[in-house]
């Protein structure tokens, strides 16, 4: 495989025209990512990221199920095969 795997839950799938589930080629990081789906699916940057270009607050990126801020963030290197998941945080009232 040379690609990796995007899944997209949540509000973030209306970003990405209903879909769930991105192909995309191994970009070299996170970040890299991000940009290759902002390419395709405008406003997608400003979902996942602040201001600052950090990862938003209510947003949790997953890399092979390990959260992405407890590796290197947008910096996390990507390899083929790998499966990226972007989901915004549940709140309950």
């Amino acid at each position: 495989m040379t690609c990796i795997v995007v899944r997209i839950s949540g509000a973030l799938r209306k970003l990405a025209n209903g879909k769930t589930e991105i192909e995309l080629p191994v970009p070299g990081n996170i970040s890299d990512c991000i940009s290759m789906l902002e390419e395709q699916f405008p406003g997608m940057r400003e979902g996942v990221c602040d201001e600052a270009g950090e990862i938003r607050g209510i947003i949790n990126i997953y890399l092979n199920g390990d959260d992405v801020r407890s590796l290197q963030s947008l910096a996390t290197p990507l390899k083929a095969g790998d499966e990226l998941d972007i989901i915004p945080a549940f709140a309950a009232g």
